[in-house]
């Protein structure tokens, strides 16, 4: 089928003398012509040369151009390609094919800006041996656009599961040094507080007393150095994803509670702090417990500690504890004034900062955060109650089944 002007569109001579076939063959030539012109996307028929012989209202709005005329005016179909030779081999391959669907290349309009395109077309065979091309394109740029923000999503996303693959083993490779490390210092460090401790009791013979209060210095400082390694063994310890949490029978009072009272009693006596664990008293003998015991005891460190801070000179500290069939709860307890009500909320937050108005205090900075972290990760809780004449610090912790 031959296209270019109405003339065209006229059956042969010898068929007019048929005139119902005549009409039938003029109808369906006007309306194929309504939906060329009519279709959204560029129709275009081009000859085997690469003329352009034909295009529709929609191909002379996205090449922009004046009008049909302006568009076809003896133009080389080449032309509207981004690189003229993209237009040969395109032609090229069609005439091997036949047929092309959705051939994707670059296109450029008069005002020169280049767009992305897809190309359907077909080769036509005409009664009198010549050979046309009919197809239609399409503006796929924004889908272009779209396809890449995938594929560079895509590419992101797998950076940033290798980047974190690589962090989370570079975070194993730091907990376990510094769970090595930590438990390197510690036994050391154990073994001369007992040997001071030996001292102080008179084993190797008795000594002066400035000697005797040297030693004593030392021994707390050794506590306190005992304290750190094991604050950094229980956090590091703590911060393991593994699927079999670990069990144990412990000792509250001698292995938790005891060690940490025995290092924090200087600043006790200094205080004139008194103890009480009427509160609810702490079994005797061992109880059996969902977690380990290494993080337990920077728990009790860090609640002890702010105790003494906030309860200030003369108060009173008491902890207790309760058996509630499937978890236990324990508390710590200082007198003295409530943590005023504004600051409640920012208790376990990071870098928390609580000032009761008075006297100006370092805050309980990342303290409460990760103990609240760890306990949470052991599938505990903890939380603040104020009480009318103090603070009251509660722990839940799961206890062993089986």
């Amino acid at each position: 089928m031959t296209k270019g002007t109405d003339k065209d569109l006229l059956p042969p001579d010898h068929c007019f003398e048929h005139p119902q076939a005549g009409d039938a063959y003029n109808r369906l030539a006007l309306r194929y012509k309504r939906f060329f012109d009519s279709a959204e996307d560029m129709r275009f028929i081009i000859s085997r040369s690469g003329k352009l012989l034909e295009v529709n209202q929609a191909g002379v709005e996205l090449f922009g151009y004046d009008g049909r005329d302006d568009m076809l005016g003896g133009q080389s179909v080449e032309n509207l390609f981004s690189e003229p030779r993209d237009g040969l081999q395109f032609r090229q391959r069609l005439e091997t094919d036949g047929f092309i669907k959705d051939y994707e290349v670059e296109m450029r309009r008069k005002d020169g800006a280049v767009f992305s395109a897809s190309i359907t077309a077909t080769l036509w065979f005409e009664e009198d041996g010549s050979i046309s091309c009919e197809g239609f394109v399409r503006d796929i740029t924004e889908f272009k656009q779209l396809q890449d923000a995938y594929y560079e999503t895509e590419k992101q996303n797998r950076e940033l599961s290798e980047s974190e693959k690589r962090i989370r083993e570079l975070n194993e490779n730091i907990l376990n040094m510094l769970m090595i490390m930590s438990h390197d210092i510690r036994g050391p460090l154990v073994s001369m507080a007992a040997t001071l401790k030996l001292l102080l009791r008179g084993s190797f013979g008795r000594m002066d007393e400035s000697v005797w209060h040297t030693v004593e210095d030392l021994l707390a400082r050794v506590r306190h150095q005992i304290g750190i390694a094991e604050d950094c063994l229980g956090r590091a310890h703590s911060l393991e994803v593994r699927q079999n949490k670990d069990h144990e029978i412990i000792d509250l009072r001698q292995d938790i509670i005891d060690p940490v009272l025995d290092e924090v009693s200087n600043d006790i006596q200094e205080q004139g702090i008194t103890i009480d664990n009427r509160l609810g008293a702490i079994p005797a003998g061992k109880i059996p417990i969902g977690t380990d015991m290494m993080w337990l005891k920077p728990v009790f460190r860090n609640l002890f500690k702010n105790a003494i801070k906030y309860g200030g000179k003369g108060c009173m500290i008491a902890f207790g504890f309760e058996d509630h069939g499937t978890f236990y709860r324990l508390n710590v307890y200082n007198s003295g004034k409530p943590i005023p009500e504004e600051h409640r909320d920012r208790l376990f937050t990071k870098f928390a900062h609580i000032d009761d108005g008075a006297e100006k205090k370092d805050g309980f900075g990342m303290g409460l955060y990760l103990i609240r972290e760890i306990i949470r990760k052991h599938e505990g809780d903890i939380w603040y109650e104020p009480r009318r004449d103090g603070s009251d610090f509660i722990l839940i912790l799961p206890k062993q089944q089986g």
